[in-house]
C-alpha cells in the first residue's frame, strides 16, 4: 500500500505568527506545502521567505472575504464595504446576486500576479479561504478556470474521495449548511476539476485543525488511519492564539517518528502536478 501526505499550512501571510511558524515547519522537515495570502499584512515577510527558499511548495489562497483587495477599490466596488473591507460570512452570501464575477475574476487574477511578481515563481496549486468562498459554483469555477491558465496547476478541494462518509462532519465544521447540499456541491466540483484534467488530492483530511483536536494524540491517529493515495492534512500553524495548537503539536518529534514508522511518504502539489499529467 502507497501512501503519501501531503502536509499544508493554510494563511500564509496572516499576521498571526504565520510566517514564523510555517517558516520553522518546513525547516524541520514536517510541513511540505502552503497557500499564500497576498493581501495579507505580512505578506512581504513571506514573499521574501519564499523567494530565498524555492525548494518550499507553495500556491495561492484566493481571497474575497478577508481583508483589503490587491486591486484599488475603485475597481472592485462590488466586493468590498464602504471602508473598502471584504465582507464574510452571511453577509457575503446575501450578496452573491449583486458580486460583480468581473471584478472577482480580476481581484482573484491580481491577487496570482502579486505572487508570481514577488517570489518569482508560478504557483503550484490554488483554493478558496474559508468556506462561504465554496457555497457558489460560479465562483468555484472561476478558481478552476485560473487554475488553467496559470498552468494547469493542482486545485485544493475540500471534497474529497471519501465525500460520503465525511459530509456530516464537513457540515457540522463548516457552517452548518446541510448535508445533502455538500453532497451535491462536493459531487459536483469533483466533476469540473476532473473535467479540466487538473490534479487533486485523494484525502483531504481537515479534522486535526478543528477546535479540540490540535494535539499530538489526534494527528498520530490520523497517521495511523491514513489511506491509500495521497491525503493532504490541512493545518493553520502560527504563534498566536489558536494556531498555536497546531504549530505546538506539528513540532512534536513524535510526529514525524510515525510518519517514518509507517512508511509515509511526505510530497507536495509540486509533485501531485507532475504525477498527474499523461
Amino acid at each position: 500500500m502507497t501512501r503519501h501526505l501531503i502536509v499544508h499550512a493554510d494563511d500564509l501571510g496572516s499576521p498571526e505568527g504565520t510566517v514564523d511558524a510555517i517558516s520553522e515547519l518546513f525547516q524541520v522537515g514536517i510541513l511540505t506545502s502552503t497557500s499564500a495570502m497576498v493581501n495579507q499584512p505580512d505578506w512581504p515577510r513571506a514573499a521574501a521567505l519564499l523567494r530565498a527558499h524555492p525548494e518550499w511548495d507553495a500556491g495561492v489562497h484566493l481571497v474575497m472575504n478577508d481583508g483589503r483587495p490587491v486591486l484599488p477599490v475603485e475597481r472592485v466596488g462590488s466586493l468590498v464595504n464602504d471602508f473598502g473591507i471584504m465582507r464574510d460570512g452571511t453577509g457575503l452570501l446575501l450578496r452573491y446576486p449583486l458580486i460583480s464575477r468581473n471584478q472577482l475574476m480580476d481581484e482573484w487574477r491580481a491577487q496570482i500576479e502579486r505572487f508570481i511578481a514577488d517570489t518569482g515563481r508560478n504557483p503550484s496549486h490554488l483554493d478558496l479561504h474559508c468556506h462561504y468562498p465554496y457555497v457558489f459554483p460560479a465562483w468555484f469555477r472561476l478558481s478552476v478556470q485560473l487554475a488553467v491558465d496559470f498552468g494547469r496547476v493542482a486545485v485544493r478541494l475540500p471534497f474529497d474521495d471519501a465525500l460520503e462518509d465525511k459530509a456530516g462532519a464537513l457540515s457540522t465544521a463548516y457552517g452548518g449548511f446541510p448535508r445533502r447540499l455538500i453532497m451535491r456541491m462536493g459531487r459536483r466540483y469533483r466533476q469540473i476539476v476532473a473535467e479540466h484534467g487538473l490534479a487533486r488530492t485523494n484525502y483531504w483530511e481537515s479534522s486535526f485543525s478543528q477546535e479540540g483536536s490540535r494535539t499530538v494524540p489526534h494527528l498520530l491517529r490520523i497517521l495511523d488511519n491514513l489511506g491509500e493515495g495521497t491525503t493532504e492534512l490541512l493545518c493553520h500553524p502560527g504563534t498566536e492564539g489558536w494556531r498555536m495548537g497546531d504549530y505546538a503539536a506539528l513540532l512534536d518529534p513524535q510526529v514525524r517518528l510515525r510518519i517514518a514508522e509507517l512508511g509515509i511518504q511526505l510530497t507536495d502539489y509540486r509533485a501531485l502536478v507532475l504525477g498527474a499529467q499523461p
